[in-house]
């Protein structure tokens, strides 16, 4: 059975160029959809019986707060220096978690996120710093609703 390790999940968010860029995440508060359920019963029915609506999915991350200078791809880039030009911009981002099995992700290994087109992708709804611990928090949600964020083994654009 493959390992891996927290070390090894990258988060990549498109920067204000439209550029993916790699940030310090400390913790992520889960990767997935979220399916709400709408309740089907009949009074005939002996038990619950639920259909699944549309799914959410609202990823919040948070890490240290860095003021590094935006990198090139497989180096990190400065927390601040991303997030605070994409908190409450209107220009979908495309998003992706890759998850490196023992090791730095590759190609073929799982990956959670969605490439995004004019009208669909991720916003950042929300970034705050926390000066007593020298953190960050931030909260991306979905925008457009025709693209679905899915897993995959390929990295978003």
């Amino acid at each position: 059975m493959a390992k891996t390790h927290s070390k090894h999940i990258d988060f990549l968010v498109h920067d204000s160029t439209g550029t993916l860029r790699s940030i310090p995440v400390n913790s992520i508060n889960g990767i997935g959809l979220e399916y709400e359920e709408l309740d089907m019963t009949a009074f005939q029915d002996a038990i619950t019986n639920s259909v699944l609506g549309h799914p959410r999915n609202q990823i919040e991350i948070s890490g240290p707060w860095t003021t590094d200078a935006a990198a090139t791809a497989g180096t990190l880039s400065g927390s601040h220096t991303i997030l605070s030009a994409l908190e409450g911009g209107s220009t979908p981002l495309s998003l992706d978690v890759q998850v490196g099995i023992g090791g730095a992700w590759q190609p073929g290994d799982p990956q959670f996120g969605l490439t995004a087109d004019a009208s669909n992708g991720y916003l950042c709804a929300a970034y705050t710093f926390d000066p007593s611990n020298m953190t960050y928090t931030a909260r991306f949600v979905i925008t457009g609703g025709a693209i679905v964020p899915e897993w995959g083994t390929a990295a978003e654009t």
